[in-house]
């Protein structure tokens, strides 16, 4: 951009070329209005490259349709207001007519503009330790601008003989390229490596140069339109409206999982040295004799220190939360080592989310338990994670997803909250075949959740540990359970099952095998293992008992066929256990009725045989014999 303190005029190139039909025809366009400018067509030509410009962003906003679409939209206003001040700018040079406070509005609109956006962008790929590298970053830049100002633009100033109005110009078109030098690194260092974030990288490094090039130009001989400098500038309008027409745009605005840097050895010596180069500045001049910059210095050196001293307040309040998240999680660790069902593990991350997000900011979580003896989890949270490949060792566990990606249920009880921290139920995500036992999902603002990543996966092991405990534990407490059954119906001529909602068969006394004509397998669906007349017998049983109380159960009749082909009613008392711990299934007690009858007669002639005139009659016989017909 060119301040309105010369009059002279400006133009810009384009360059790419894409497989892609629609890269490829707004190259050849961007190329056809480039040409126009250095052939001093440069109003119609500027008015045409702006309005492509935004034209290839706003396609690429409704052929992709990314999460956060604004940035995009604020970068296409910022090539519009550039666009402008460049028609006005190109207007004045060929004397249309003269509006330099206009174009000059129009340029310095384009800075905030164009730095929101970047900002926005990157702030998808920043996490809680960006704002601290962008401190630093603010502080070396400060310490950067400051040697340039002092050895290269004050020099040339004192020298050249401009107004104050345009000395201020040309001081706030510096602070508006410190301003996208600073927002360009940070789209670097935040953002995705893509093509999308490297084009629109490439068109914030052009248009820096630009705007150097063109102050120095300014400075020295006069700016002169149509001549090379104009090609940094038409390659900035080209570099954004390519990086919009990428399909890697998309992917600028998603949500990214955190990422933990350690500052280096290299970044504490840069910082060192930026905050070392205001006093080195002021010796320097105090050693030359005469002070030239000492209120630019003063400037400087209250920004830097302001800079590093909200560092440090940043990092120590960091680190307090840090300590509390912390120990709110061993609290509800000790409290999940406690745990004795599902319904209190659930309690206990549900009430840990809620103390681990920031205070104040909407959120919403659902911890899935996938129940492994089913075929599938009806369940979609349970789900969820199979169709992402399992982590490496030296990855997370958890993935920071978009919230509109999940399945149509979930997003509902999800609050429809913009993104969603998924993490599984698994004791040693390492291995890939550790049991899954369902995922916790958390559901609220980015930057949140990657404050609070860490934990959550700790948090989601801890349950997935006592889940598995508490699984291990009803099972040992169900084998024991079932020795136990086992040994008391050994002798017993009642058919004892337990079979569990899906209907197949768990344990199987040694009675029902006698009754059958065949051993029962484990895990046998009832209605194979039983023939009835009448399928729906069992159902109906099954349904009587879920609405009968546990202790009494349903009583009720089965007629079976018998190994040898012959009709047998048979008596059942069933009773629903499925919500009970140490049976989690149905009891069925089923009775031949047949052999009922058997023993209760052979138990009346035992009876009988035992009373006082059954031992006369006897003792009568042993002694005198049979009595007489």
């Amino acid at each position: 951009m060119k301040p309105f303190f010369v009059r002279n005029c400006t133009p810009k190139p384009a360059s790419g070329q894409v497989p892609d039909r629609l890269i490829a025809g707004y190259t050849a366009l961007m190329a056809l209005f480039g040409a126009g400018v250095f052939a001093g067509f440069g109003v119609f030509s500027w008015a045409a490259i702006g309005l492509s410009g935004a034209g290839a962003i706003v396609a690429g906003i409704s052929r992709y349709g990314p999460t956060r679409p604004l940035p995009w939209w604020m970068l296409a206003a910022a090539m519009l207001a550039m666009a402008a001040g460049d028609v006005i700018y190109d207007a004045e040079a060929t004397g249309w007519f003269s509006a330099p406070v206009i174009a000059n509005g129009c340029y310095l609109a384009t800075f905030p503009l164009l730095t929101c956006g970047l900002i926005q962008i990157a702030r998808s790929g920043a996490m809680r330790l960006d704002w601290a590298r962008t401190l630093d970053m603010l502080t070396f830049t400060c310490a950067a601008t400051l040697v340039v100002w002092v050895w290269l633009v004050a020099p040339r100033l004192a020298d050249n003989d401009l107004d104050p109005a345009a000395k201020s110009t040309l001081a706030a078109y510096a602070i508006g390229d410190l301003l996208i030098l600073l927002t360009t690194a940070r789209l670097v260092v935040a953002a995705r490596r893509n093509t999308a974030m490297i084009l629109l990288a490439a068109g914030g490094a052009a248009l820096l140069t630009a705007d150097l090039w063109y102050t120095l130009t300014t400075l020295r001989s006069g700016w002169h339109a149509g001549g090379l400098g104009e090609a940094p500038y038409l390659l900035t309008y080209a570099c954004w409206g390519m990086a919009a027409l990428q399909p890697s745009m998309v992917h600028l605005t998603e949500p990214t999982a955190a990422r933990y840097r350690q500052l280096s050895v290299l970044s504490t010596g840069l910082l060192t040295l930026s905050l070392a180069t205001p006093p080195g500045i002021l010796l320097f001049e105090a050693g030359t004799g005469q002070i030239h910059d000492g209120p630019v210095l003063a400037i400087v050196w209250m920004l830097m220190s302001a800079f590093v001293i909200t560092r440090l307040v940043t990092t120590s309040r960091q680190q307090r939360q840090t300590a509390a998240r912390e120990h709110r999680l061993r609290h509800a660790c000790d409290r999940l080592a406690a745990a004795v069902d599902t319904t209190m593990v659930t309690s206990v991350v549900c009430e840990a989310v809620k103390e681990l997000m920031p205070t104040g900011l909407v959120h919403a979580h659902v911890l899935a338990v996938h129940d492994r003896r089913l075929p599938a989890s009806p369940d979609p949270a349970a789900e969820l994670l199979r169709r992402y490949p399992p982590p490496r060792a030296d990855q997370r566990r958890s993935r920071l997803l978009n919230t509109r990606t999940l399945h149509p249920d979930l997003r509902d009880r999800l609050d429809q909250l913009p993104a969603t921290l998924a993490c599984p139920l698994t004791v040693d995500h390492a291995d890939p075949g550790a049991p899954e036992l369902g995922a916790l999902l958390v559901a609220g603002e980015h930057r949140a959740l990657t404050a609070i990543q860490d934990l959550v996966e700790v948090l989601a092991a801890q349950a997935a540990q006592a889940l598995q405990r508490i699984a291990l534990t009803d099972a040992v407490d169900r084998q024991g359970d079932e020795e136990f059954l086992r040994t008391a119906t050994r002798n017993s001529i009642d058919a004892v099952l337990i079979i569990d909602g899906d209907r197949r068969i768990r344990y199987a006394s040694p009675a029902l095998a006698n009754l059958v004509g065949t051993d029962v397998p484990i895990l046998a669906v009832l209605s194979d293992v039983l023939p009835t007349e009448n399928q729906e017998q069992i159902e109906r049983t099954l349904r009587a008992a879920h609405r009968s109380s546990q202790t009494s159960g349903a009583r009720d009749w089965w007629h079976l066929s018998r190994p040898d082909g012959s009709p047998m009613i048979v008596e059942v008392n069933c009773r629903d256990l499925r919500h009970d711990r140490t049976v989690r299934g149905y009891v069925i007690t089923v009775r031949d009725l047949a052999e009922q009858d058997a023993g209760q007669r052979e138990a009346i002639r035992r009876a009988l045989s035992r009373s006082p005139a059954a031992q006369n009659r006897d003792s009568v016989q042993r002694r005198f014999g049979p009595a007489p017909g």
